[in-house]
Order: C-alpha cells, then structure tokens, then sequence
C-alpha cells in the first residue's frame, strides 16, 4: 500500500497542477491577497493619489516588490515625514517579505521629489530636501546612497551656486550630497563631504574655460570634495582633447589657471575624452595650500600645461 505520506504529497501536487492550469496557483492567490492588502493600506496613506506594483515572485525567497506611491503636490510635510517614516516597514509585513523598495513620488512648488526606500533616517533626509527646494531645482532624489538636486540646464553657472556645508542637506548621516547641473552643455557635478566647505572654489571660471568644442558628448567637471584618490578636495575636468590625441595644453591650462592659489583644493586631474574603453589619459596635479606641487604627474606632460597655466593667471591678475 502507498504510504499516506506519498499520496498527500501526490493529491497536493494534483490540485496545485489543477489551480496552475486555471492560472490561479495557491501562491498567485495568496499574493494578489497581499497585494490588495497593501494598495488598500497606501491607498488610505494621508496625501497619496496612485499606488503603482510590480511584483517579481521567487519561490525560494521573498518576492521582490517595487512599489510606486504618488502624492498630491506639495503635500505637508508631516504627511510625507509620516509615510517615509513607516510605509515600507508596513509594507514589508503585509506582504510578508523583506525585498521590497518603496519610492515615493511628489511635486514640491515646480521640483520633483523621490525618495527610494529603505533608507537610513529618511525623515532627517526628506525635511533637509524639502528645506533647499529652489525654483531652479528640476528634480531631487534621495537614496541609501546619496541626496541628489538637478538643476536646469543654464548658459553660465549662477554666483553662490556651491552649497555651503552648513547647508541642510551637507553632512546628513553618511549620505553624499551632489549637485547636477549642465551648463552650456557641459555636464557638471558638485559632491559634499560632511565638514568639507567647496564654496571657496572658482568653478563657474573653471566652466566657463573650457573650449566651445570641447563641450563634447562625455566632457563632464567633477569637483569631489572626497575623491576617490585620496579623499580629499579634488577637481576632474574630463574631455580636454581626444583619447588619441591626449590632453590638449592649451585647453587644460584655460582649466588650471582658475584654481591656482585655490587653498581648498589638494589635486586636480585634467582628462581627455574617454576612449570605447572608457578610459582617458590624464595630467595631474596635487595642489597644497593653492601651490602646485611639483610639475604635474606625468611631468613631461604636466610641466608645459602648468606653465601656460601660470602665465595666464598672472596676465589676468
């Protein structure tokens, strides 16, 4: 006689091969439980307009859920303070899996604001973006990661433009604040370090120095206040000349001249544009208190763009 166990065993995977053929497994039944549970619970939240789910099953671990939540705009901010603080924790239980992102979406004034869960103290994150919201702001987002303003694109960069690192959202937790912005179609990125003060930098000379047609595609300006050297201040300039070609002098001594003297500033590195590897040739400098040290690294290369670099500098002081 078969065992009882087996034919459990045999009878249970009968019935599920009849649910599956009617595409109704126990599992997609149990799950589009949850998901009512959890649209009905974010659809109640204070200020939420749409709930948006995509849910990745997995059946040797959590599903994966990536949940979408729209708020009205510009919601108060005890509301999104509130939903940040403990949607995803409830979203985790009622769906009953740890895998699970949470982005919520707003409008603040003609910015838009998201913030991607979990995240560590996302409330202190969120009030310190809702606080520098500036008509100029395109977008903020706000991750595990980073706290991060877009800014429209403009032809020249504004005076005061570098946060101040008394700003609120410089030095939150461990998150990196940075500040996008193109300008005269030249990518541009500011990244703070909690304690670090950037604003002493001549960055709107140092974007307006370089060459019309070096603008290219992939040409960016980099200034790190931690950078991945040796963290500490450094400025990159990439897209100085062609990767064939290597750093144009005359381009990268526009660059340079701007920063000399800067006592913010401990290396600079001047790039050419990235080659299919992306990979580009670059000339450094380190800098100690606003001198350079040394020529330049390579130095038969940097010698040449530093001494263009400090006779520009001169004839403009």
């Amino acid at each position: 006689a078969m065992s009882i166990r087996r034919r459990e065993v045999l009878a249970l995977g009968v019935a599920f091969l009849a649910f599956t053929v009617a595409g109704c497994s126990p599992f997609a039944l149990a799950r589009s439980m949850k998901t009512r549970k959890v649209r009905k619970y974010l659809s109640g939240l204070d200020g939420v307009t749409s709930v948006e789910m995509y849910i990745s099953p997995d059946l040797m671990s959590d599903d994966y859920w990536s949940v979408t939540v729209q708020l009205k705009d510009d919601p108060a901010q005890d509301s999104v303070l509130a939903i940040v603080r403990d949607a995803r924790n409830e979203v985790v239980s009622l769906a009953d899996s740890d895998d699970v992102s949470l982005e919520v979406r707003w409008v603040q004034g003609t910015t838009s604001m998201s913030c991607s869960l979990p995240m560590n103290d996302p409330e202190k994150a969120v009030s310190a973006a809702m606080k520098v919201v500036s008509s100029d702001i395109e977008s903020v987002g706000l991750t595990e990661e980073s706290i991060t303003l877009r800014y429209d694109e403009l032809q020249t960069l504004p005076d005061g433009f570098i946060l101040p690192k008394t700003s609120p959202i410089v030095g939150v937790g461990s998150l990196r604040a940075e500040q996008d912005i193109t300008v005269n179609s030249l990518y541009c990125v500011v990244t703070h370090s909690s304690g670090v003060d950037l604003t002493s930098v001549p960055l709107k000379r140092v974007l307006d120095a370089v060459p019309t047609d070096k603008r290219s595609e992939g040409a960016f300006v980099h200034l790190d206040a931690a950078d991945a050297v040796n963290h500490r201040p450094g400025l990159i300039v990439n897209g100085l000349g062609t990767y064939e070609d290597g750093v144009d002098v005359a381009s990268a001594a526009a660059v340079l001249a701007p920063v000399l003297g800067n006592q913010t500033l401990e290396r600079i590195a001047l790039g050419t544009q990235m080659n299919d590897s992306h990979e580009s040739k670059t000339v450094t400098f380190g800098m100690k208190s606003g001198a350079v040290v040394g020529k330049g690294d390579p130095p038969e290369q940097g010698a040449p763009i530093l001494a263009a670099a400090q006779q520009a500098a001169a004839s403009s002081s």
